[in-house]
């Protein structure tokens, strides 16, 4: 059984004359005449009463043609379908995320994106820088926000923003009041790092940088990501070095810039994609990233400056 074969059975039902039909479907009556008859023996019944006045449904012919066209209705929308998903205006859209993806700024993209292209449908995945790149050019992401460097071999990478370092406190602590801290001033403070398992780049460049300002920190704590940091800051177990803009998720936690900024430290956010995408979507939310990422941002969500190369020399934060 074939479509055009139901299409058949559908105009003769509408027309009642084969005559009709064959002329509505652009063809001649005789083959269409093969093809129903085809059809009624493949099925083993007989789906319309011929004589030579007239055409008539027969009982089985009627519940088959309610059936055609609802098969017919789906195979059209499927159709309609693949040209919308081939024209971008249809998902899914895979986008892979490094670390928590509920910050504002991703909150302001997937907004928009969703605003441009409302039927598209996202699939979000929390996934390491590393295992993006290989998602990414095995077909399995279509997009990634991850922390750079990478072997960037097949993809098109582009940092869209720099974060500075500041410091996290406690609102009850005695620097919280200040609008920028000495380095110095946090001699005495138990510090709160990213674990060196975990990003031994960050770690070492941190501690360096701070070295060279004349302060020697205290690591007592280790964790894997700036979230549990602030967590135990909340908790007053310590200080911790994070992401200007980090989303705290708690009012017990502020942010403030150090003086001096630590030397050849920041934290970067690159997007990925195949360099050979064609896809529509694709294209679409690269356009709205860089858009969304251009914008001038308040200071307690998100500082830094966006799209420009990450300096020379300046180690992530992974």
């Amino acid at each position: 059984m074939e479509l055009r074969q139901l299409r058949y059975v559908v105009a003769v039902a509408e027309s009642l004359h084969f005559h009709r039909a064959a002329e509505r479907l652009n063809m001649s009556q005789p083959p269409l005449s093969q093809q129903i008859q085809k059809l009624e023996e493949e099925l083993g019944i007989k789906l319309f009463h011929r004589t030579k006045r007239d055409v008539q449904l027969t009982d089985a012919g009627k519940l088959f043609v309610q059936e055609a066209r609802m098969v017919l209705a789906q195979a059209d929308h499927m159709v309609q379908l693949k040209s919308r998903v081939a024209s971008g205006d249809l998902g899914p859209l895979t986008v892979g995320v490094a670390g928590p993806a509920d910050a504002p700024i991703f909150i302001d993209i997937f907004r928009l994106f969703a605003k441009r292209v409302p039927n598209v449908s996202v699939l979000l995945r929390n996934i390491g820088t590393a295992q993006q790149a290989e998602a990414i050019r095995e077909c399995r992401l279509h997009v990634g926000f991850l922390v750079p460097p990478i072997d960037a071999d097949g993809l098109t990478v582009e940092t869209v923003m720099h974060r500075p370092i500041v410091i996290a406190l406690p609102r009850t602590h005695r620097l919280a009041a200040r609008k920028q801290v000495p380095l110095t001033a946090l001699a005495r403070e138990r510090h709160i790092m990213l674990s060196r398992d975990l990003s031994p780049t960050f770690f070492d460049a941190t501690v360096n940088a701070c070295r060279e300002a004349g302060l020697l920190l205290n690591v007592a704590h280790q964790v894997d990501n700036v979230y549990s940091a602030c967590a135990l800051v909340a908790a007053g177990l310590g200080v911790s070095f994070v992401p200007g803009g980090t989303d705290t998720r708690t009012r017990s936690v502020v942010l403030r810039p150090v003086t001096p900024a630590l030397a050849h430290v920041d934290s970067p956010l690159a997007l990925a994609y195949k360099t050979d995408a064609e896809c529509n979507l694709v294209r679409g939310f690269v356009k709205v990233v860089k858009e969304v990422t251009a914008k001038p941002r308040r200071s307690g969500r998100l500082t830094g400056t966006t799209l420009r190369k990450r300096r020379p020399g300046m180690a992530p934060v992974a």
